[in-house]
């Protein structure tokens, strides 16, 4: 590579403006919607109520807003809280490439270093370069670093926060470069820590790095370019760096958008979006099964997404989140999983209890090892009845996910569950609706954000 991959990206984060069309737009707007609302109702979690009391323990007040509280903080330790918030429950979006949950992560860190004059234009833009370089560089690693064990969107989303609020305060080319390498020096987080508090805490490292890495570059310090493709860089000790591969992927940059090209899968569940497709197929059998009479339950999925769901019963709300079985008794029962189910505690009702040891993980190794949703690798989900009936269905793609998306009525729906009360202030709800379009960004998020 004749070039450092960091310093190309650098140039692209730092260069002429970017144009989002209409769809693009939308998909950005509803993506930081749905972020929004994940960090309003997850700010009332035990996690993010914890990780407050722990900010407040060990650092002074600072200019940042923290939402879902009046408590405000420095800005990288305000981008951690509302990160963590954010995926508290599980609930935030994801993108297929990079394997991350970008909005989550880029949200945070933008909203902290927003000022009262940035317009929603410009921290599309800057979402925009965010995503850009974590689903780029989730093309280049993936799946190699993800199954090494790497929480990507803790690795991958510290260097794409660190892009958007590069963008967001208009640094240089080579201070951004520097940037990026500062923050993929605090690129860290493990797959194996699903099912803990851990996973949440590791999404706000992310949000927190990228602030954390533009303020310090800003100021002058500075890392090297070749941080990410040297022989001994990250990509090479974090899941096998491949030049071909990172070059075909870098000279996309500026020709089309990952975002465009991607999407985003929203969630209508919270839960791994691992889980999806088991729930989707249990909506659909929901009105031919009677629990009472189900002998076995096989759930059939790619081995590699099997390997991050191994709560067979879980123990607690965190593991509830990872459980494929968990999720497949919550279809067959409710048809649905929501947070007031989580709240309750339903892995421990007795029609779940009564249905978790009759289900078995049938992992299989993918035709498509290299896509994360392949129509030659569904999941499936076979009920075997008490009369020896067998029940079968089968899912590729999600309710949520590109190719089968929710709406914008479906999305301000779950926003509605998120926000309570919020939504009396109409004039707000619609500006928060078009807030692409909008003059002043952080008085709509961080003001009228707080219940």
């Amino acid at each position: 590579m004749a070039e450092p991959a960091l310093v190309r990206l650098g140039r692209f984060v730092a260069g002429d403006p970017l144009t989002l069309d209409k769809e693009t737009t939308n998909i950005v707007r509803d993506g930081v919607i749905d972020a929004f609302g994940c960090m309003i109702v997850g700010a009332k979690s035990d996690v993010a109520t914890r990780a407050r009391r722990a900010v407040r323990s060990m650092s002074a007040k600072g200019p940042a807003r923290v939402i879902g509280s009046d408590m405000s903080a420095a800005r990288p330790q305000a981008a951690f809280l509302n990160a963590v918030s954010g995926h508290a429950y599980d609930f935030d979006d994801w993108e297929i490439p990079g394997n991350t949950h970008p909005t989550v992560v880029l949200v945070p860190a933008l909203l902290a270093v927003a000022e009262s004059r940035t317009r929603g234009q410009e921290l599309a833009e800057a979402y925009l370069a965010g995503f850009e370089v974590i689903a780029r560089l989730g093309e280049a690693l993936n799946f190699e670093h993800y199954d090494a064990g790497w929480h990507s969107t803790a690795t991958l989303g510290g260097i794409g926060a660190a892009a958007a609020c590069s963008r967001l305060m208009g640094l240089s080319a080579e201070e951004t470069t520097h940037a990026l390498s500062l923050a993929l020096s605090s690129a860290s987080g493990f797959t194996c820590q699903f099912g803990s508090n851990a996973k949440p805490v590791q999404a706000g490292y992310a949000a927190r790095a990228g602030v954390e890495a533009v303020c310090l570059a800003s100021a002058g310090l500075t890392g090297q370019g070749h941080l990410l493709d040297h022989p001994r860089g990250m990509a090479a000790l974090m899941g096998g760096l491949q030049p071909k591969r990172l070059e075909e992927t870098l000279d996309k940059l500026g020709k089309t958008y990952a975002l465009s090209e991607h999407g985003l899968v929203l969630k209508p569940w919270p839960s791994c979006g691992y889980t999806h497709r088991i729930m989707t197929c249990a909506v659909a059998l929901k009105d031919r099964v009677s629990p009472d009479h189900v002998a076995q339950i096989d759930l059939h999925m790619p081995d590699f997404h099997a390997a991050i769901l191994p709560f067979m019963q879980p123990l607690d709300r965190p593991q509830a989140l990872f459980s494929a079985p968990f999720v497949a008794a919550m279809g067959l029962l409710e048809g649905t999983l929501t947070l007031g189910d989580l709240a309750e505690e339903a892995w421990t009702c007795a029609e779940v209890q009564a249905l978790l040891p009759k289900t078995h993980m049938r992992p299989f190794k993918p035709r498509r090892p290299d896509l994360n949703y392949a129509p030659e690798d569904p999941d499936r989900m076979v009920v075997t009845l008490s009369d020896g009936r067998v029940l079968e269905e089968r899912c590729v793609y999600p309710l949520g996910a590109p190719q089968a998306p929710m709406s914008f009525d479906d999305l301000w729906a779950k926003f509605e569950v998120s926000a309570g009360h919020l939504l009396e202030d109409r004039a707000w709800s619609s500006r928060l609706k078009h807030w692409p379009s909008d003059d002043a960004v952080e008085t709509l998020f961080l003001v009228k954000g707080y219940p």
